[in-house]
């Protein structure tokens, strides 16, 4: 992974257990003895120092230059094939789409992903798959949240009734997308456009989890 993208992440990922839990979260991960504040990206760096594993690398390829090429997502893209696309106004994949995004939807995905896996110990893990359309959670095989980019817009899709009366109080403005086979399962999309919006989305995991 991306050292950048790994300490974005981690960072994210303590933003969310901090508000959680009415605390600073730092120093109070297994990495954290691994960390050295004056080093530039300290947590990503003490989290691959705690996942280090001896290599012995073949003298041969000692001096071979490595080329890293443009990742969004786990997945390889050509940012100049990308924006030929989009100036073309052809589909974009997820991972392109958010590769093109504002660091304010990539800090909102990151939160929402991150409350998504955080599940309490012992329960079922739900795991992210990304595909060309979105970024699908699943949870013993069965879909528990969809995250797609429209447009600029990040939304989720939970599998929560549009109709159902305490979600028409006018609060938690949502669209019924069940009538698209993607979403049959998901119907309920939520914007997740503003702090409000995204502090209301979290509140609406917390109910499916």
């Amino acid at each position: 992974m991306d050292k950048q993208k790994l300490q974005y992440q981690l960072d994210m990922k303590k933003w969310y257990d901090s508000e959680y839990n009415h605390r600073d979260m730092c120093g109070s991960y297994d990495y954290c003895a691994f960390c050295d504040k004056q080093m530039a990206l300290p947590c990503a760096t003490a989290f691959e120092k705690m996942n280090a594993k001896p290599t012995r690398v073949p003298k041969r390829q000692q001096h071979k230059t490595h080329v890293e090429e443009n990742v969004s997502l786990g997945k390889k893209f050509d940012f100049n094939k990308v924006m030929a696309k989009k100036a073309a106004r052809k589909s974009l994949t997820f991972a392109e789409k958010y590769a093109l995004s504002s660091d304010i939807v990539k800090e909102r995905y990151a939160i929402l992903q991150a409350a998504l896996l955080d599940v309490p110990k012992g329960a079922p893990a739900i795991k992210s798959r990304i595909s060309k359309q979105c970024d699908t959670y699943r949870r013993s095989g069965e879909i528990v949240a969809k995250i797609t980019i429209i447009g600029t817009s990040l939304r989720i899709n939970l599998p929560l009734d549009p109709d159902d009366p305490q979600f028409n109080d006018g609060k938690t403005p949502h669209t019924d997308t069940g009538h698209k086979k993607v979403y049959t399962i998901v119907p309920f999309q939520f914007k997740v456009n503003s702090k409000l919006a995204l502090k209301r989305a979290l509140s609406l995991i917390e109910k499916i989890k």
